[in-house]
């Protein structure tokens, strides 16, 4: 009968929300719900009084219906309201009139900001406490603040991977929280954090304000315009860029395809592990080695950025010369060699850290690449042409240095030089040209252009939110951008 009845109050409390605006008062059945709940969970009247203080600001009687909602949320939640996460009605100073809750927890050694009654916040370290006196050590000089003049400041803390935490903050700094609960004090990497409730003196500052004080930038990159970096996907993420699709399996592994040349025949898989990782609150490290694999691959494509080390056996000029502007990649090549298996393979190393404001983080990334061409290029030209004898030639690389910083937390800088012995520069229009207009759309795989050995290109990146991003910088492929779904 009493589970019933439950079951039917709860019934009258979502039919009443569904008409309700979220400033309206709270309602009879939503009232004799959260009673009945408190109740069960070992609230009295009073510690639950203190708990909705603590949490909105207001006793059970001036809650409005979305306010009243979220309690009934909480309680059946997996993580319900406890009589121990909640400060004692004792805690409430005398001679507050605000009503707010003054520290319980203050020890010397306590480093963090401190929230006091007259509304003043002082960032300090307590130096010690005598007759009801802190001593608190601060860029201004050493304060000496009443206890009863320290608010309370608690945390309700979600993690990444599904913990949570309750208790008062004891230690902060840009990178990490430490709160004190019953079983110890914890130390959490922000990082870490993906919801967190405070409240200062028994006033909630909604997560959505808190991220404001730290962030790291919502662009994290697993590439660099056309490179890679050491850091994969997040696991069960997926990702759809302009060029490639791809998912990640675990927090080290993710498997990229290029779907421009899948749709033309060339179906090809990414995978990319990083083998070596190292994270802490402050900064983040890992080496990781990739491998491209290509099932029939252009071969043309790839003889063409190389074709300045290709030369006529009987007059020793190079195809690249104006005098052989009559002459096409297509036939440099065997037509046997035309489409064939080809793979590239790179390591790369990256690091990331904090900057000292807190206000994102900078980092650098350094890779090398290399491809199967050495294995089959002696035997895919046609016979009235050979390679050059330049020592340059001898074996395809690609080595890049990367550097990337964050401007503000959603607007990131990011720069790489190269040294590419199969490097060609294009313009915006013969990039355009190719991704759209020629007979294999989105790939970037015409002929032409300006070769060079040493480039460079810088650009910018812009998170539009937490999922979507785009980029403008000055070399190929000159735009990108790159949606992430998460948890497929």
């Amino acid at each position: 009968m009493k589970k019933f009845t439950l079951v039917l109050l709860f019934s009258l409390c979502i039919l009443g929300l569904t008409f309700a605006q979220d400033d309206e008062k709270i309602i009879q059945p939503q009232k004799e719900a959260i009673t009945a709940l408190y109740s069960s969970a070992g609230f009295t009247p009073e510690s639950f009084n203190n708990f909705l203080l603590q949490k909105f600001g207001k006793p059970l009687q001036e809650l409005s219906r979305k306010n009243a909602a979220d309690v009934i949320k909480q309680f059946q939640s997996d993580t319900p309201p406890s009589p121990r996460n909640t400060a004692p009605i004792s805690s409430l100073s005398q001679g507050n009139e605000s009503g707010k809750i003054v520290a319980q927890y203050l020890e010397a050694g306590m480093s963090k900001r401190f929230h006091l009654v007259d509304g003043n916040i002082i960032q300090g370290t307590i130096q010690k406490i005598e007759e009801g006196v802190c001593f608190l050590e601060t860029q201004e000089g050493v304060l000496k603040i009443p206890t009863t003049d320290i608010l309370e400041e608690t945390a309700e803390i979600s993690k990444r991977d599904e913990s949570r935490y309750v208790g008062p903050v004891i230690k902060e700094t840009m990178e990490s929280i430490a709160i004190r609960s019953k079983y110890g004090d914890v130390v959490i990497d922000k990082k870490d954090i993906r919801d967190m409730n405070r409240y200062h003196g028994g006033v909630l500052v909604p997560w959505a304000e808190e991220k404001k004080r730290f962030y790291r930038s919502r662009v994290s990159l697993t590439d660099i315009f056309m490179d890679a970096t050491a850091f994969p996907l997040e696991a069960n993420a997926m990702y759809i860029s302009g060029l490639s699709i791809g998912y990640g399996f675990t927090e080290q592994f993710m498997v990229r395809t290029s779907f421009g040349n899948n749709f033309n025949g060339d179906l090809n898989l990414k995978p990319m592990w990083q083998f070596y990782h190292e994270n802490s609150s402050t900064q983040r490290m890992g080496v990781a080695v990739g491998l491209d694999l290509y099932s029939r691959h252009d071969m043309s494509t790839v003889l063409a950025n190389y074709s300045r080390y290709v030369q006529k056996k009987t007059n020793k000029k190079l195809v690249t010369d104006a005098s052989m502007s009559n002459v096409s990649v297509d036939q440099l090549i065997k037509p046997e060699y035309k489409s064939v298996f080809f793979s590239e393979i790179y390591i790369v190393y990256s690091k990331l850290w904090s900057l000292e404001s807190g206000r994102g983080e900078m980092g650098y990334h350094f890779g090398i690449k290399t491809n199967t061409l050495p294995f089959i290029k002696n035997n895919m030209l046609d016979t009235a042409y050979q390679w050059t004898n330049d020592n340059i030639n001898k074996i395809p690389f690609r080595i890049w240095g990367a550097f990337e910083y964050d401007l503000t937390k959603s607007l990131k800088f990011a720069a790489t030089v190269w040294a590419d012995n199969g490097y060609r520069y294009r313009t915006l229009k013969e990039v355009r040209t190719d991704y759209f207009s020629d007979s294999t759309p989105f790939t970037l795989d015409a002929k032409g252009g300006e070769y060079r050995t040493i480039d460079f290109d810088f650009g910018f990146l812009y998170a539009v939110n937490d999922s979507f991003r785009f980029g403008v910088h000055f070399k190929e492929p000159y735009f990108v951008f790159f949606w992430r779904i998460l948890e497929l």
